[in-house]
This record gives C-alpha cells, structure tokens and sequence, in this order.
C-alpha cells in the first residue's frame, strides 16, 4: 500500500488505518528496537512496549507528518530507534555506564546498524549536530548536555552560570528552532 493511501485512511478510519499500519510496519519496528536493544537486559515485554510507543508516537504526530520529508517507513524507523535509544540511555544512566562518542555526544555502545539504517541514521545525526552547533552559544551547549549526555536543568544551570528557568526556556526554544528546520516532531 502506498503512503498517501495509508495516510488518507488513517486519517478518516483510524481503527483500519492503525490495523494496515501494523500489518505492514510492525515487523519491521520490532527488528529495529530489538537490535537496538540486543545485548542489554532488555525483556521482550520492554521490546513491544517500546515497538507500541513507537506507533502511538507516529498516530499521535500523524498532522506533522510530511510526505516530502520522507516516507512512512523511515519516519516509523527514526521514531523505534529515538525510542529504544531513550530507552536505553535510561537504562544505561540507572547503571552509570552511558558512554561519549568522539564528538562527545552520549551514544549506547552497541551502535550496529544494517546498511540502510547506517547511513540514515549517521547522515541525520550529522545534520543534527551541524544544526545544533549552528544555534551558538550556550544553546548547542545546553542541548547536548541535556539531551545527549542527560544532564539535568539544575545541572546544566550550575555549569553555565544561568537560571534552571534560562536554560529550559533556552532548550525548549532551540529544540523549536531545529524541529522547524527539520519539519517535525522527532527532534
């Protein structure tokens, strides 16, 4: 079924459009969280929590769904890898083992992809990093604390010499910025 498709149904019967989504998607959402999260102490009830997560996430941003900024089945595999990266990142913060890539951006060790994955994924992420970089400072500073390497607020204020209230006001209207430049909610 073609996306335009999908989506009109989705928009005038709900029910039927989530049922076709999942017939068509959910296989292949259920083998992107899993290799996300395999190796970890992940059960398959996180895995199908974080599969769900993933198409309620979709359905409820469905109006900011645009076609010309992809398809359907990239948009669903950016929401499952966002999603079991959260995940584990939460997971990986309780154990205090997240590790620093090279840019010192927070990263889950197992970072294997298949090749289509890969190269979105880098692809996205360097432009994300260029974007963020772009907004100045402390901007980029606050984002990747907070969102990368899941620095609290408070945290983030202490180090920055700024207000807790400065630097949320800060990371709420750069993460607008970027979700405006990139056309969506998965920023």
């Amino acid at each position: 079924m073609q996306d335009d498709e999908l989506l009109n149904i989705l928009k005038t019967d709900p029910n039927t459009g989530m049922t076709l989504l999942l017939k068509q998607y959910a296989g292949l959402i259920y083998s992107v969280v899993k290799h996300k999260l395999a190796g970890q102490t992940f059960c398959d009830a996180d895995i199908e929590h974080c599969v769900a997560d993933t198409f309620s996430e979709f359905y409820c941003d469905l109006d900011k769904f645009r076609e010309a900024a992809g398809s359907i089945r990239a948009w669903l595999c950016v929401i499952a890898r966002h999603n079991a990266y959260d995940r584990l990142r939460r997971y990986q913060k309780e154990a205090g083992t997240l590790s620093l890539d090279s840019e010192g951006v927070a990263e889950p060790r197992d970072t294997t992809f298949s090749l289509e994955e890969s190269l979105i994924s880098e692809e996205f992420k360097k432009e994300l990093l260029r974007e963020i970089k772009a907004l100045g400072e402390p901007d980029s500073t606050i984002l990747l604390r907070k969102y990368y390497r899941s620095e609290s607020s408070k945290e983030i204020a202490e180090k920055l010499n700024l207000t807790v209230s400065s630097v949320d006001t800060r990371a709420h209207r750069a993460i607008q910025k970027l979700r405006n430049l990139f056309g969506g909610e998965r920023v």
